[in-house]
């Protein structure tokens, strides 16, 4: 695959201080992927599995999104740690990074209850 651009785009609006109106901190990364990888887990009961990276070896963008119908929160391991990232049904994880120096290599989704999780990675 030819290089091809990408770009993560979003907000965060919230008050500044008690009483203040909104504010918009608007957040923007882009780059260039050669490889992708797309996956709707479909987890059921307990256990973990790992987001496939196919062909990707470093990690540049990612959306993980846990389907709002899912039972429980899911958790994230990276790089094959054991700290890990709660994403609540409804919720999602987004990354971005054009130029790892310590790439993530892995993901690991731990799961406790019935889940289903869309992962969306670039590389």
């Amino acid at each position: 695959m030819a290089a091809t651009p990408f770009s993560l785009q979003g907000s965060l609006v919230f008050p500044p201080d008690d009483g203040q109106p909104n504010a918009t901190r608007a957040f923007s990364q882009s780059g260039s992927f050669t490889q992708k990888s797309e996956q709707d887990l479909v987890l059921t009961g307990a256990g973990s599995m790992p987001v496939g990276f196919g062909t990707i070896t470093t990690l540049k963008a990612c959306v993980i999104e846990v389907d709002i119908a899912s039972l429980a929160p899911v958790k994230l391991k990276f790089n094959g740690g054991t700290d890990t990232v709660e994403i609540s049904p409804g919720g999602f994880w987004a990354y971005s990074n054009p130029v790892p120096v310590a790439p993530v290599t892995s993901i690991m989704v731990v799961y406790t209850m019935d889940a289903r999780v869309q992962a969306r990675l670039l590389g």
